[in-house]
């Protein structure tokens, strides 16, 4: 019996014909199963006939597969469709083949016979004919009469025919016969297929871009519309071109338009707008819509990608929005996007002419320039972000030479003074300071102690450290200290470093006495080992290498056995702790009074290097901490 062929597919519903299905010379041929009957009968052509009865079964029936006891020479077949507007009224090529002869109807009116005259039935022949039809409206029937003499059944190529809608403006060989166009089509739809693979692996390289993932989901639903639309070319069976187009349909739009405003919100906003949730909600509504209404299949992506557009509109209008580091790149490529699909839209209702044969096709080249543009975006950034790493790795270097220089500034080893202990430590934060620190002997069993802090960081900061160590380093061991400050303020000042300033402290220190002179620098405190109290000594002041010339004030203090003088640079007393509290100058002399009680100078740095640690505790060292400590023995 008829019903117990075996099909490959079987049509419940009428087929659709979309303007994707014209979009190449061969057209869409209607090759799954009709509705048959077999035999003649009246009335059979009529639209509203009731076919519901009649079985289904392939139009062309090869070897093996022909109802052979129930074909009697003639048989009728009867197949509906569904057009979509922007085919309604339009023109379309009406290709018919088949052996033997037919009479094709299309909605109850002869518009094509076949195989009348020339070759006779009894020896039946390949016929192709064609014709010029107006699909108007929405529902219609093709119906075909198809005579095929019984006793000529066995022909080992089958019988049946084949009915196929065309572009007429489509001319020329098949998309078979022109393999480098089936070439030219599977490369469009790789790119994007490529582009997808791409991001997806930058989105598993840094899962908080999730622009990387919305763009390469939509660059994927890219590919399958447009493997969708190339179908008749790059795929090789009725069977995959009917699969691919169920599944994509119209529904693989609206997929691809909400992906394409969330890349857009993770790539322009920050945060998202409260206007998200309505849009992918729109599309979880329309989605299914899509597979059961038609309506919303021919028009529901059309007002969500409206909406879509004049959201973004909105949003660009109003500058709440991220600046792109290649703006003109990402949005040139969306606004050609936006008015290719805009111009599809106008195709498909029929409103606009078609324009060098791309009837149908505008949003390829829509897709194609947002590919392009995003790709350009992302070049851009990647070459950006090279340069940025460059000029890191330039100031990673710059910095390390810094602190190398910084660093040989420092003494090597502290002198060794009769009734004096001296330690000294500094340390460095990520960013290179200009703490500087030297220690002299003098006559009469003294020292000579330079400690400053130049102005800046980096390398214009070790400069300006670099000139006061050679002036230190020429200085008169024995000089007056106010003396020897102003000397070393005339020589930078002459020196012309514009915006470079060096706070610096001299002091002379014995065991009985000190003695300093101070430009711009933290007073140096004293910790007295009778009384436990701390003083301070020496402040205030212009920083060297100002226009003004001035003359630096000396300042004088007696000590006695277990006293002890701290310098130390105002990284300490800024410190910070987790939650951005200052140590303050009262802090650090508390610190300095319990490091104080130590046994040696060493013990002592050491003391205070624990203080500011256990200040700062998670915070990372915002600038050098600089310790230089003078105990006095005897």
């Amino acid at each position: 019996m008829l019903a117990s062929l075996p099909l490959a597919a079987q049509e419940p519903k009428p087929a659709r014909i979309r303007v994707s299905s014209l979009s190449q010379p061969d057209g869409v041929g209607l090759t799954f199963a009709w509705l048959f009957a077999p035999g003649e009968g009246t009335g059979r052509e009529a639209p509203d006939l009731d076919d519901a009865h009649w079985l289904p079964v392939k139009p062309a029936m090869v070897a093996g597969d022909l109802p052979v006891g129930v074909w009697s020479d003639v048989g009728w077949f009867r197949r509906h469709v569904l057009v979509e507007p922007a085919l309604q009224g339009r023109t379309l090529a009406l290709r018919f083949a088949a052996p033997g002869t037919a009479d094709v109807y299309v909605d109850g009116r002869l518009v094509l016979t076949t195989g009348r005259g020339g070759a006779p039935p009894e020896v039946p022949l390949s016929r192709r004919e064609a014709c010029l039809v107006a699909l108007r409206g929405h529902r219609h029937v093709f119906a075909v009469r198809y005579f095929y003499p019984r006793d000529a059944t066995r022909r080992p190529e089958g019988i049946g025919f084949l009915l196929t809608l065309a572009d007429p403006s489509l001319t020329g060989s098949s998309a078979a016969d022109r393999p480098w166009m089936a070439g030219i089509q599977g490369a469009i739809v790789a790119f994007p297929l490529f582009l997808a693979f791409l991001h997806f692996g930058f989105f598993g390289f840094d899962p908080r871009a999730r622009w990387n993932l919305f763009y390469a989901l939509q660059m994927a639903t890219f590919a399958a519309i447009l493997l969708n639309g190339f179908r008749g070319s790059l795929l090789a069976t009725d069977a995959q071109r009917d699969l691919v187009d169920r599944v994509v349909g119209q529904g693989a739009s609206i997929v691809a338009i909400l992906l394409g405003i969330l890349t857009y919100y993770a790539i322009r906003t920050n945060p998202y707008p409260r206007t998200w949730p309505f849009f992918v909600g729109a599309a979880v509504v329309l989605l299914p819509m899509t597979y059961v209404s038609e309506a919303v299949q021919n028009h529901g992506w059309e007002v969500y990608f409206i909406a879509v557009v004049a959201e973004m509109i909105r949003l660009e209008r109003s500058g709440r929005v991220v600046r792109l580091p290649a703006p003109q790149f990402f949005l040139v490529s969306l606004v050609v996007f936006s008015f290719a699909i805009l111009v599809q839209i106008l195709d498909n209702a029929g409103l606009i002419p078609a324009v060098a044969g791309l009837s149908g096709n505008y949003y390829i080249l829509g897709i194609l320039a947002l590919s392009v543009g995003v790709s350009l975006s992302m070049a851009y950034e990647l070459g950006r972000t090279r340069l940025v790493s460059a000029e890191n790795e330039r100031k990673t270097l710059e910095l390390a030479r810094a602190r190398d220089l910084q660093l040989s500034m420092l003494p090597r080893d502290l002198p060794a003074v009769p009734g004096l202990d001296v330690a000294a430590a500094s340390h460095t934060a990520t960013e290179v300071g200009g703490d500087y620190y030297d220690i002299r002997t003098g006559g009469g069993g003294s020292i000579l102690v330079a400690f400053g802090d130049a102005t800046g960081h980096g390398l214009a900061a070790g400069i300006v450290v670099t000139a006061v160590k050679a002036l230190f380093t020429s200085l008169p061991v024995n000089g007056g200290l106010s003396e020897l400050l102003a000397g070393c303020n005339d020589v930078l000042r002459g020196m012309g470093l514009p915006g470079l300033r060096m706070c610096l402290s001299l002091a002379r220190v014995t065991p009985r006495a000190a003695a300093v002179a101070s430009a711009a620098m933290p007073p140096i405190l004293v910790h007295r080992s009778a009384s436990d109290a701390i003083e301070e000594l020496g402040a205030g002041d212009l920083p060297l290498g100002g226009r003004i010339p001035i003359r630096y004030e000396e300042r004088r203090t007696d000590l006695a056995p277990g006293d002890t003088i701290l310098f130390a640079s105002d990284g300490f007393p800024e410190l910070l702790d987790p939650v951005g509290r200052e140590q303050g100058y009262a802090g650090s002399a508390q610190a300095f009074r319990e490091a104080a009680r130590g046994s040696s100078a060493r013990e002592v740095v050491e003391r205070l290097t624990d203080a500011a640690t256990a200040h700062r505790r998670t915070r990372p060292q915002d600038d050098d901490i600089t310790f230089v400590v003078v105990r006095v023995t005897s």
